[in-house]
């Protein structure tokens, strides 16, 4: 096999092996040639030590940490909690994540006898082992049990005769569709009743919870998310520092060892001794409400940068942009008429407005928030401090609504237990999805249009749902003449909301189904 896609156009694949890539690429920046396979040819094809030569003394010996980002990796991480899971998602830049849903997928099957959660000797609970898996066992038997309790109850309440279905662009009740074929109706409504119950009872599930994951990223990040292990503080991250270094060592040599030189054991001490602060300097009372804006810009400046900033490409030095307020407003309108869908974004110009929150979800609705990468974020670890939800639905049946509180009431005593006795890293594992979770967060007027218009459409779990529109409202209390610029946020009210995509998906299987008889 050839080690580039072609030898004689201008774009072309290197598919050298992934330690050659990086350090020939970055020849780029230092060669006269003009053609680096050219390069490949003369220094790499038979030196196979060329590469890791290279990054020992570019990289370790003089710090350039711009060409471990020329190199790549796929990552498979399995049976990891979501504790850890979340650690690892922390990065921002440089690594895609994919993870298992807790929305798709049941959670009420046992592998060798056990329910997919870390277990009190793995956890780091020794002498309390028996109470951890006890109590996570309940919560995951009882998850076991709500969920064909809340399919009967949610079916009955929600009956497929009450629904309307879009067909090609329209609406129509379910007793008007005598044309369509009722198994696409009947999948699709099932599968959407499954979803509607897997959001409910999500809650249940405790922090220990394993999920699998998928990452794919370039090397300084991967050096990053190793010191971030190794220095969270728990045998589980300090186990799964060492398993993503392992495995990337021999794919990317003599770069991945940054993450265990005396660089990296200085910046893991720096990040601790950094994150450690506020430690004893104030006692955590509680947090009023569900959101609050900290933090914004006064509307009319933020007006005239952002419309300075949408016509500088056209114009003179950005001091002498001088447009009449009236011509502003006028710019705003013409820009939110000419948005026909969501994913034509505000644009740059709208970066540098800025708000910065305080919002109280809940664990489960964080692990989604957590995934858009433009939201920085700074976080505590999971407590039972702050009180929990209950789920609409499971709330409105009364032996499952009261064994659920005693549930949630368990975790609080359980939590404090471990906490006195390990720490509150340590004590996160018990904590159910359905605790709240504080966190502030800092973002701009364009990613938050993005998240909003994309969270509260009506197939997004409701609880994110609630946080977009809190969010939305909060814009729309301090900046009027600029939420309208927000013009695809849905805030309807909706049962099985999954339901109008699972028609369109169960369509497309029959139609191709059909095609292929």
């Amino acid at each position: 096999m050839d080690d580039f896609s072609n030898r004689d156009r201008d774009v072309f694949l290197i598919k050298t092996d992934m330690i050659d890539r990086g350090a020939l690429m970055s020849r780029y920046s230092r060669t006269a040639n003009l053609d680096i396979r050219e390069v490949y040819e003369k220094e790499f094809k038979n030196n196979p030590l060329r590469a890791s030569n290279f990054y020992k003394r570019i990289f370790l010996d003089y710090g350039d940490e711009s060409v471990a980002e020329l190199t790549t990796a796929q990552l498979g991480i399995q049976n990891v909690s979501n504790i850890i899971s979340k650690v690892i998602e922390e990065p921002r830049i440089g690594l895609s994540y994919l993870e298992k849903s807790s929305r798709y997928v049941k959670y009420n099957k046992k592998i060798d006898g056990d329910y997919l959660f870390l277990h009190g000797k793995y956890a780091g609970v020794e002498g309390m082992e028996d109470d951890y898996d006890r109590y996570c066992n309940d919560l995951f038997d009882f998850y076991s049990m709500a969920y064909p309790e809340m399919m009967r109850y949610m079916g009955d309440t929600n009956p497929m005769e009450d629904f309307t279905f879009e067909i090609g662009g329209k609406n129509y009740r379910y007793s008007d569709l005598k044309s369509v074929d009722d198994t696409v109706l009947e999948k699709s409504y099932k599968s959407s009743l499954r979803s509607a119950v897997l959001d409910e009872i999500r809650a249940l599930l405790p922090a220990s919870t394993l999920t699998n994951m998928g990452i794919s990223g370039n090397g300084r990040a991967f050096i990053s998310l190793i010191e971030r292990l190794r220095g969270y503080g728990t045998p589980e991250a300090s186990k799964f520092g060492e398993l993503i270094y392992k495995e990337l060592e021999p794919e990317l040599p003599e770069l991945i060892d940054d993450a265990v030189s005396g660089h990296g054991k200085s910046q893991i001490e720096y990040n601790i001794a950094r994150d450690s602060f506020g430690e004893g300097l104030y006692t955590d009372a509680g947090i009023a409400g569900d959101l609050r804006l900290i933090n914004y810009m006064d509307e009319g400046r933020a007006i005239d940068m952002a419309t300075r900033m949408l016509i500088y490409g056209s114009a003179g030095p950005y001091k002498d942009i001088n447009i009449p307020v009236e011509k502003e407003y006028g710019i705003l309108k013409q820009l939110a008429a000419l948005r026909g869908n969501r994913r034509h974004k505000l644009g740059r110009a709208f970066e540098g407005i800025n708000y910065s929150f305080e919002v109280n979800m809940n664990y489960g609705a964080f692990r989604e928030f957590q995934r858009h990468r433009f939201f920085s974020i700074i976080r505590k670890p999971l407590s039972t401090k702050y009180g929990y939800d209950i789920p609409e639905n499971l709330g409105k049946i009364p032996e499952l609504k009261s064994e659920y509180v005693e549930l949630m009431e368990r975790a609080g005593t359980l939590y404090g237990n471990l906490m006195k006795k390990y720490g509150e890293k340590i004590a996160q594992y018990v904590v159910p999805y359905a605790y709240k979770y504080p966190v502030v967060f800092s973002s701009n007027l364009n990613e938050l249009a993005y998240f909003i218009e994309l969270r509260s459409n009506q197939q997004v779990h409701p609880d994110l749902r609630k946080v977009a529109l809190d969010i939305y409202s909060e814009i729309s209390r301090v900046h009027p003449n600029l939420a309208p610029l927000i013009k695809f946020v849905d805030t309807g009210d909706y049962r099985l909301g999954r339901l109008p995509s699972e028609v369109r998906k169960e369509s497309k299987r029959k139609s191709l189904s059909d095609e292929n008889d």
